[in-house]
């Protein structure tokens, strides 16, 4: 094996680290400074290939300064269905990426 070859190695798992510290500080920052609200299921899509699920759900709901956001629902069921509430917990910075609390 050749040096650059550890060096490709080095560089992937050094990204991979920060992903997991960029996540794990968000979920953090969300659980302690989130703000709770309540979303209603906008869609909800299936783009896993046959035979996988791959859910994905988003969810629209109102901040507390009153703007509109539709974001990706983060640790959402993959029973969801569009139209359904849900109580939700945001931060202010990742208003994209709430997490799911209940389903109503």
């Amino acid at each position: 094996m050749d040096m650059k070859f550890y060096v490709m190695w080095a560089v992937f798992l050094t990204i991979c680290l920060l992903i997991v510290l960029f996540s794990r500080r968000i979920n953090r920052q969300i659980k302690e400074d989130g703000i709770e609200t309540t979303g209603v299921v906008s869609s909800v899509t299936d783009s896993g290939e046959p035979g996988e699920i791959d859910i994905r759900v988003q969810v629209r709901y109102l901040t507390e300064d009153g703007e509109e956001v539709e974001g990706i629902l983060i640790n959402a069921p993959n029973d969801m269905v569009p139209g359904q509430r849900v109580r939700i917990k945001y931060h202010p910075k990742y208003k994209m990426n709430p997490r799911l609390i209940e389903i109503l």
